[in-house]
């Protein structure tokens, strides 16, 4: 067994109520390393064609990477992994936070739900052992009292839970998965795939010590980046703001999405941006496992009507965003509440966000009406119609039970799923980044096997100067010229697909892009140092972007055997306009066309099926995928 594992996945059928234990040997964790690869190889081999995300034959995945749980700054992601509720794809989501190096602890890689459970339950893993607990009691509770309930029934503050909440067990299609409160697998509905199981919660105590193969080297190096982190000019901005400087860099670029995508900039971006957060809502700042770098927001409102519960947290740039500038909110207060209630039902900010605002610009143009709304007039700008339509949401009270459904089935039900409103890509919402100034995160938009995350690659803007440590630290994957951010060229669609494959790697290996290169400090050939540091693998950057790409190509081979093709693979409409706001202003960054032909080059390179985007046969046998073929 390598070290850094436990070598151990645990199954659980909730339906027989049974639980086994698989022994995992070395060339399956260098095969899939871990995280998304793992989760991947799961979901293609127990979940046949055609399952419905509901369905007990569909499976839950929660697997920690290789690095999770090691003593490097960052090291402390976790994925989950299903069919996703939302989209019908491949669904995947990471997290930060503690959960992860303690379900490592516990004895225990990975964790397999397969089955639905007769009533709610949690799963109690602890130290090589894990057995159902009844969760009856817990199914409605808020996620801070359900977690704290968990904590005093087992008799130990220490305990790390993994839960859905409400909207989880309502079924909200883009309900999450929260540890500590603050950290989330977001955006793909894992939560409602969780609560669909009548799983409410995961929790985890271990006392088992990880191996590593050179833990003298790991501790230097953890010492040394420990001040490395912090005093980079990133390290010291995600300390001092976190990413909540955004809302004022991109309003600046033309590139913050305000009033649902319509505009690209805000003259109030000042009332949500870093200062004015820092000002009124931050009360200390936090970090994940292991990590100086803090970035995490401890927050503190006493206010008589947006009064928030700390343990909540409060609300990062995405959150800002889709509760705040799409919405046309700059009540900072106001936002820092939404983002609580949906931390307290475990929602996705960016989907629930994304969908009043469509919902708000349908009820505009007289789409729909107060008939549809159950007597709810939408409009922008209405902090306190989005506070409550939140609550509806995870409720699924009147019209949130609408809304809970998400923009593209809203957008099909009211004959406008071909209009500009409707912003959606394989059924999700996008994050808020415009990619008309970041051309190559509109590219990952539309080719990202689980949906327009605007974690699927570095952003453009990252390598426009080549002084920039961020630019000269990309050089081992290749990338040696810079290229504008607003170029679309066969450059940017490499560069994209370099991005993307070592963006697959980070997940894989359970490391937050804010620690590692080109993103962070730590450079890459260090990093690859690490990997051998921990597991004793003699390893190479080259294994390891293999296998980033073996996991991408898992993804592909599901979405092409659930029905998806390169007709999925695009931008909402309203994102070929001209550009609204900011500089090039009244200029189209690229038309449609350009755009397709982009994709169309994106599966070239990638050899790709042009038709379903299924890897072609030689791509499988190159990446060792053969096995995939009778699926």
């Amino acid at each position: 067994m390598p070290y850094g594992y436990t070598g151990k996945t645990l199954h659980v059928d909730l339906t027989n109520r049974k639980i086994d234990v698989e022994d995992n040997d070395e060339t399956f964790y260098r095969n899939y390393l871990g995280g998304r690869g793992v989760g991947y190889r799961y979901l293609l081999t127990q979940v046949s064609a055609g399952t419905d995300p509901f369905a007990p034959e569909n499976i839950l995945v929660l697997a920690t990477g290789v690095m999770t749980g090691s003593p490097l700054a960052a090291s402390c992601r976790f994925a989950a992994v299903g069919k996703s509720p939302l989209t019908g794809a491949a669904g995947e989501s990471e997290a930060a936070g503690f959960f992860g190096p303690e379900l490592k602890k516990t004895g225990f890689d990975t964790i397999v739900f397969k089955g639905k459970s007769e009533k709610p339950v949690y799963l109690w893993v602890n130290d090589g052992k894990a057995e159902l607990r009844d969760a009856t009691q817990l199914a409605a509770l808020g996620a801070r009292a359900a977690e704290d309930a968990i904590r005093e029934e087992m008799g130990n503050r220490k305990i790390r839970v993994a839960q859905t909440g409400l909207a989880g067990m309502n079924g909200v299609l883009y309900a999450n998965i929260t540890n500590n409160l603050t950290n989330f697998n977001g955006r793909n509905g894992m939560g409602a795939l969780m609560g669909s199981k009548n799983v409410r919660a995961v929790a985890a105590l271990g006392s088992q010590k990880l191996e590593f193969a050179d833990p003298d080297y790991l501790r230097r190096t953890a010492k040394e980046y420990a001040g490395t982190f912090r005093s980079s000019p990133a390290g010291e901005a995600l300390h001092v703001y976190g990413t909540t400087a955004f809302p004022e860099i991109l309003s600046a670029a033309g590139a913050l999405p305000v009033n649902n995508f319509r505009r690209s900039a805000l003259a109030e971006a000042a009332l949500i941006g870093g200062d004015t957060y820092n000002e009124i809502l931050l009360d200390k700042r936090k970090g994940c496992y292991a990590c100086p770098i803090q970035c995490k927001r401890g927050v503190a409102l006493d206010d008589p009507k947006y009064g928030i519960d700390s343990r909540y947290g409060g609300p990062e740039y995405e959150t800002i965003a889709a509760l705040g500038s799409n919405l046309n909110i700059t009540n900072l207060k106001a936002i820092a509440k939404g983002n609580e209630i949906c931390n307290r039902y475990c929602m996705d900010t960016v989907s629930a966000g994304m969908t009043i605002a469509f919902a708000c610009e349908c009820y505009e143009e007289g789409i729909i009406t107060k008939s549809d709304t159950a007597g709810l007039e939408l409009k922008f700008g209405d902090a306190d119609l989005m506070l409550k339509l939140l609550e509806m949401i995870a409720r699924r009270e009147g019209f949130g039970d609408d809304l809970a459904e998400g923009s593209a089935r809203l957008a099909a039900k009211w004959g406008v799923a071909d209009k500009p409103q409707h912003l959606s890509v394989k059924g999700m919402e996008p994050a808020l980044h415009d990619p008309r100034v970041k051309v190559g995160v509109g590219l990952g938009f539309a080719v990202c096997t689980y949906g327009p995350d605007h974690m699927n690659a570095a952003h453009d803007p990252a390598f426009v100067d080549p002084q920039s440590f961020s630019f000269k630290s990309a050089k081992p994957l290749g990338i040696y010229e810079p290229v504008p951010a607003t170029e679309i060229s066969l450059a940017k669609i490499r560069n994209t697909i370099i991005l993307e494959r070592f963006w697959k790697v980070l997940d894989a290996l359970g490391l937050c892009v804010f620690g590692y290169a080109p993103r962070s400090v730590m450079p890459i050939n260090k990093m690859v140092r690490c990997v051998t540091a921990v597991t004793g693998w003699d390893t190479s950057l080259l294994e390891l972007m293999n296998a980033g790409e073996r996991s991408v190509a898992m993804a592909r081979v599901f979405n092409s055997r659930e029905g998806f093709t390169i007709k999925d693979d695009k931008l909402p409409k309203r994102l070929f306009d001209p550009k609204p706001d900011g500089p090039n202003a009244g200029e189209q960054i690229f038309t449609e066309d350009e755009f397709n032909a982009a994709v169309k080059q994106y599966y070239e390179i990638l050899g790709l099926d042009p038709a379903s985007g299924r890897p072609l046969r030689g791509k499988l046998l190159e990446l060792g995928l053969e096995w995939v073929e009778a699926l």
